[in-house]
């Protein structure tokens, strides 16, 4: 049965074997998408209509398959920037398209560092540790101009 779609709700949230299958899913995405990268098939084309094919293997409902490009692309541009973007950040497309024009080599070493990024899960802070982010006063670092 497929799980349910991201319209109906947000369960994934709440529910670990969902959210452990989502991230099972981008995984197996930036897999393939290593997999078939060519010098005139970059990142990018390599990712379209991956998320429906992943989303089709592993069960999940086809909704799913948008945001799982998305978190793909992301995670790509996080380890290509050493700076997270928000899964829509109007930037997202830009920084793609810079990955894109990269040689091969340099396309597949930036997804197996999202890959390995990926799949080191992080810890869950403490109550302690969480409220200590909220008093960091170190000032944000300065954003770059285009």
């Amino acid at each position: 049965m497929p799980t349910a779609a991201p319209a109906d709700s947000t369960r994934w949230i709440h529910d670990p074997a969902l959210a452990h299958q989502l991230s099972a899913a981008v995984a197996s995405l930036l897999e393939s998408v290593q997999l078939i990268l060519k010098d005139d098939y970059p990142f990018s084309a390599s990712l379209e209509g991956g998320g429906f094919y992943t989303c089709e293997q592993t069960g999940l409902d086809l909704a799913w398959a948008p945001l799982i490009e998305t978190e793909t692309a992301r995670l790509v541009a996080e380890a290509a920037t050493d700076v997270s973007p928000g899964l829509f950040a109007p930037e997202l497309p830009a920084l793609i398209g810079a990955i894109d024009a990269q040689p091969v080599p340099v396309q597949q070493a930036l997804i197996r560092k999202a890959t390995a990024r990926h799949l080191a899960r992080p810890a869950v802070p403490t109550p302690g540790q969480i409220t200590a982010q909220v008093h960091n006063t170190a000032p944000p670092a300065p954003t770059p101009s285009p």
